[in-house]
């Protein structure tokens, strides 16, 4: 049972009744709530799960998106020229993996059509499912977890700003006599896929064609990976979100949609934005015992005291 505190006050006193009903501990913490700055209070509040926040930074971040998008203009030049120069430094340091997947993708059709479905559909599956499973199962790491997708996005989208590349599946629309040969899996399987015929992983509404740097399918697959590992109690599940971000990897490389280079840079995209998350929070750490140390009594040992004889 509870124990409940007494304040003193007048009978009809409103807070002399709630403070009757309230236990000890959480008069304490109303009070200490309250003692705060008006800002503390503020991000105190935020920083729990509310569906309609999520809801309001989701619609934020897509009216971003949608405005960089727009902004962009007329950069197909620039993106096919991004493209080549990307595919042409990896040649040079024989890493270009995704060319002779590619090609084994084309000749081997009981592997093209899943990664198809893959590629289409899952990066917009799984990533809202981790994200709605976080905020209702593991409320405690959900803000902080959140975030790290949440800047991981903003990141890429100034990358797709500054860097629009053409991905390999459409290089050779633009270099017909290009060494290499790159085949659009999409545009393949779209004759039976819900996916255009472009090649498009959606809509042209969603999807930007030229948003191959950095990978954001292998950012947030890596993600989602990793939270569902860590936060994750069965084997099999735990098993099933390590597995998640390497066949990510694989597919968008063999559909032709991404470089080495977009993966690797997806990668260090997610790792910026985790040190952005978390660096202050290590800081504010370091600050506290630092200030702990610095406040707790020196330890000084007591004389011996030898009783003679």
């Amino acid at each position: 049972m509870s124990e409940t505190t007494t304040r003193p006050g007048n009978p009809g006193d409103d807070a002399s009744v709630l403070d009757a009903a309230l236990p000890s501990s959480e008069i304490d913490a109303v009070e200490l709530n309250a003692s705060l700055p008006w800002h503390v209070r503020v991000m105190r509040y935020l920083a729990q799960p509310r569906w309609w926040l999520e809801i309001i930074l989701l619609g934020s971040l897509y009216a971003v998106y949608s405005a960089i998008r727009n902004m962009v203009g007329e950069v197909t030049n620039e993106a096919f020229a991004n493209g080549r120069a990307i595919y042409d430094l990896e040649k040079r340091w024989n890493i270009a993996l995704e060319e002779p997947l590619n090609g084994w993708v084309h000749h081997t059709a009981w592997v093209a059509d899943p990664s198809a479905v893959e590629y289409a559909s899952l990066h917009f599956i799984v990533t809202p499912a981790v994200l709605i499973w976080l905020m209702l199962r593991r409320k405690a790491v959900y803000r902080r977890v959140s975030s790290i997708l949440i800047v991981c996005t903003a990141l890429a989208l100034i990358g797709f700003y500054m860097m629009p590349t053409a991905p390999p599946r459409l290089l050779d629309t633009h270099f017909p006599h290009m060494t290499g040969r790159f085949y659009d899996i999409m545009a393949e399987t779209g004759s039976w896929g819900w996916w255009p015929e472009s090649g498009a992983p959606g809509s042209t509404a969603v999807s930007n064609q030229y948003a191959a740097m950095p990978s954001l399918h292998c950012a947030w697959a890596t993600w989602c990976g990793i939270a569902i590992f860590l936060y994750a109690r069965r084997w099999w599940v735990r098993t099933l979100g390590v597995l998640y971000p390497f066949t990510t990897y694989f597919v968008v490389m063999a559909t032709g949609n991404h470089y080495l280079l977009d993966v690797i840079a997806g990668l260090g995209t997610l790792a910026a934005a985790a040190l952005i998350v978390y660096t202050p929070l290590w800081i504010a750490r370091w600050r506290r015992g630092s200030r702990n140390s610095l406040d707790a009594p020196e330890s000084l040992d007591e004389p011996t005291v030898v009783a003679g004889g």
